[in-house]
């Protein structure tokens, strides 16, 4: 097959298309980012597309419980939360205060507070302190987790929430290629080393089931890492 190169504007073209064709009923995710862009935060949330795909997943498993890993202002949050049925609940985690008093306005906005817990503190101490509610039988296993935090942390936090699942639980880890860093780069830079360990991890646990989906869009070249709890 042969290689072809792709113009640098038609990502963001096709992108613009996928949201103008597909995504015109969203108005309260176009009113959220309009609020954001009014912080002080990185733009660096998922993108309309993957937000609704992060959904779809949910829906299509019947998914209650969510645990999301790096909520920064919640954009992803709420989109995993808006088709939850009354008894669901998406539990996120940010250490950051300023990301924290963001996504509590972002959850009022939306009207999404009662759907979601939000978990202020460093990922390992909340992935613990969850760890401890579940053995104590206070919360259920997560249904789908939603891994998108420091990515030098990624194998740690992967093996938490392996023991937060159950059988058949759907992990999603994003941004596991980087613009191809993960090939191109050597170990030095933290965040691509957290990337390969958490694949190496995928491959050396008997436990998980995994692929990874590349993505290319107005945010560049990424991807997922997908996987299901055996």
């Amino acid at each position: 097959m042969r290689s072809s190169v792709i113009p640098s504007d038609l990502p963001d073209e096709v992108d613009q298309l996928i949201f103008n064709r597909l995504h015109t009923d969203e108005k309260m995710f176009e009113a959220v980012l309009a609020f954001h862009r009014t912080k002080p935060i990185p733009k660096i949330n998922v993108p309309a597309n993957h937000g609704k795909f992060l959904s779809f997943l949910i829906r299509m498993m019947g998914a209650k419980h969510i645990l999301e890993v790096g909520t920064l202002a919640g954009y992803s949050t709420v989109w995993m939360a808006k088709d939850l049925p009354a008894d669901g609940k998406v539990t996120t985690i940010d250490f950051d205060e300023n990301h924290i008093k963001i996504a509590e306005q972002t959850f009022a906005m939306t009207n999404m507070q009662d759907k979601i817990r939000l978990m202020h503190g460093r990922a390992v101490e909340c992935l613990e302190s969850l760890l401890k509610e579940k053995k104590a039988g206070l919360i259920p296993s997560f249904d789908f987790i939603f891994i998108d935090a420091d990515k030098e942390n990624n194998p740690i936090y992967l093996d938490y929430c392996v023991e937060l699942a159950h059988s058949g639980t759907v992990i999603v880890a994003d941004n596991m290629v980087r613009d191809g860093k993960v090939i191109t780069e050597d170990d030095k830079a933290p965040n691509i080393r957290g990337i390969r360990q958490y694949f190496q991890k995928l491959q050396e646990d008997p436990r998980l089931d995994s692929t990874a989906l590349q993505t290319i869009g107005h945010k560049g070249w990424d991807g997922f890492a997908i996987t299901m709890v055996k």
